[in-house]
């Protein structure tokens, strides 16, 4: 199995390189400054550049299995839409290499057809709107784009990524289970790679918490 993991050095998506490896997995790991991910290993290629570079991005995919991105969007003023852009971009290498799973990330200020109404679904969502707006504005635009891309995707929502320790044991949801927003950022990445075998999440916005 090939996985190209974008983000690679970021604070998930180096959890979700280790967890790819660990499971036997080829990592083509996607990074914009290669020093924020020592690490070797036989089964691991780094790759330098960015999200917005067609011919570097549609390379890093070509021959892969599945595409985990773990890029994130700044939670304050920026310019542009550069997670959105970098997602058009995947989008087009992805279909020009005819690859098709994708495993991505959102919050639950994303809605989903499945979501009931509950605190976890209505209040993130409420919030965001106001601390956060053109983050959560983008979020939403990416979450559509990913929805109507032909591709195998599945968005995983979260809320409060935290830096303990693995445990292995998460919650699955849409609003009609209860979790604590809380949640390792090793077990978010180990559910989105296991994603890329597990077909029960295709096409869906799994939430996950504690």
């Amino acid at each position: 199995m090939k996985v190209a993991i974008f983000g690679a050095a970021g604070s998930i998506g180096k959890h979700a390189v280790w967890h790819a490896l660990d499971k036997g997995y080829q990592v083509k790991a996607y990074v914009r400054d290669t020093s924020k991910l020592m690490l070797e290993h036989e089964n691991l290629t780094i790759i330098q550049g960015e999200i917005n570079d067609y011919e570097n991005v549609s390379e890093t995919v070509k021959g892969c299995n599945a595409v985990i991105w773990c890029v994130g969007i700044p939670m304050k003023k920026y310019t542009g839409t550069p997670s959105l852009d970098g997602h058009k971009v995947l989008i087009k290498a992805m279909a020009d290499n005819g690859v098709f799973r994708l495993i991505d990330w959102a919050t639950p200020s994303v809605p989903f057809k499945n979501d009931k109404k509950s605190f976890i679904t209505v209040v993130p969502g409420l919030l965001a709107g106001i601390l956060y707006k053109q983050g959560k504005a983008e979020m939403i635009a990416i979450g559509e784009l990913v929805a109507n891309s032909g591709l195998d995707w599945t968005l995983v929502r979260f809320m409060a990524p935290k830096d303990t320790l693995y445990t292995g044991k998460v919650k699955v949801g849409f609003g009609d289970v209860k979790m604590s927003f809380n949640i390792s950022r090793s077990d978010i990445a180990a559910f989105m790679v296991e994603q890329v075998t597990d077909k029960q999440y295709i096409h869906s916005m799994p939430i996950i918490g504690s």
